[in-house]
């Protein structure tokens, strides 16, 4: 399923969200410069892994 549409479902009915960076494509060393890695739910350069 994917990862944005389980967060606005937790989001609405009151539960914690998951963290995007495990199933994002840019999850390794300098490929994301997003401070908040790897903690982060909402993100603009999200693209997910293959």
């Amino acid at each position: 399923m994917n990862v944005k549409l389980v967060n606005m479902l937790r989001r609405l009915f009151g539960g914690k969200p998951v963290p995007l960076c495990p199933t994002c494509k840019y999850d390794w060393r300098s490929a994301c410069d997003n401070l908040d890695r790897p903690h982060v739910t909402k993100c603009d350069q999200y693209e997910k892994r293959f």
